[in-house]
């Protein structure tokens, strides 16, 4: 009998985890959706400093601000991103307005407009292309 429950402990662990896994992948792109894709040129207006969670920062546009979700901090400074008060960015991504009436993109793609540099954050489904890259970002291999 106890190895019977020994086993039955083993198997609902497994399942646990692997249905966690699942949930956890669906939380990643839940919040961009491909049918609200817009694309924004604008100026950084401020650059919002987070302790956690990805880099933000507000894009004045010609029409109105938006709160630019991006990355996290290590996958901006590993692709040598620079959000600087002043800077044009041309962002691609998915908006949302919250229910406070802010308006937010949570940016597929960012081209910074001085330097012509384009930096994709997303691939063509919506999944963070930083995922899976955080146990690489102190190797110091650059990728």
């Amino acid at each position: 009998m106890n190895k019977y429950l020994k086993n039955a402990l083993l198997a609902s662990l497994f399942i646990f985890l692997f249905f966690s896994s699942a949930f956890a992948e669906k939380e990643v792109t839940e919040g961009y959706d491909e049918n609200t894709e817009v694309t924004v040129n604008g100026t950084v207006k401020v650059v919002l400093q987070e302790m956690r969670g990805p880099k933000i920062f507000i894009l004045q546009s010609a029409n109105r601000d938006y709160k630019v979700v991006t990355a996290p901090w290590w996958y901006i400074a590993q692709e040598g991103i620079r959000f600087e008060a002043g800077a044009e960015f041309e962002v691609t991504g998915s908006k949302y307005i919250a229910p406070d009436g802010v308006s937010y993109i949570i940016a597929s793609r960012l081209k910074n407009l001085s330097t012509g540099k384009i930096t994709p954050l997303r691939d063509s489904s919506g999944m963070p292309l930083w995922k899976g890259r955080m146990m690489r970002r102190g190797s110091g291999s650059g990728t």
